[in-house]
């Protein structure tokens, strides 16, 4: 069977919701806590694989981590969400420039690129240049789906 490209764009649709929904209930099934790392290293070349550094800091997601918006077809994580920076470079601070996902068990969710609030990252920070002893500020998180 051939399907039209109206027919198939109706059922990859239909597919969208329900995919979110699961993607959202994996990252909180565990009874601890997901968690976002930034970094400031590049991303790892195949996803999924070790980062090259520790995290400059981990964020940990609310219990609920986040809801599925229906109508943008998007996760939206929790936010805002604080952590207190402990892996900058001490002398200069490190700019981080994305991010990874866990679940509660601690094993890879996503990855995701990161910006400040002007740009055009999914998880974005007030600012992206971290310094040890500051805080960490995430004011939005959207992983479309």
């Amino acid at each position: 069977m051939e399907l039209s490209p109206a027919h198939l764009a109706t059922r990859e649709a239909a597919c969208r919701l329900p995919a979110l929904h699961a993607s959202l209930a994996l990252l909180v099934e565990s009874s601890q806590r997901a968690t976002l790392g930034l970094y400031g290293d590049p991303p790892p070349a195949s996803p999924g694989d070790p980062p090259a550094a520790p995290p400059v800091v981990v964020l940990t997601l609310t219990a609920a981590a986040g809801q599925v918006d229906e109508g943008a077809h998007w996760i939206v994580l929790d936010a805002p969400l604080e952590g207190q920076i402990d892996g900058a470079d001490p002398a200069v601070g490190t700019s981080v420039t994305w991010a990874r996902i866990t679940d509660g068990a601690g094993q890879w969710w996503a990855d995701a690129t990161v910006s400040d609030e002007a740009g055009g990252g999914e998880i974005r920070l007030i600012d992206t240049l971290l310094y040890n002893g500051a805080f960490c500020r995430l004011t939005s998180a959207i992983l479309e789906g």
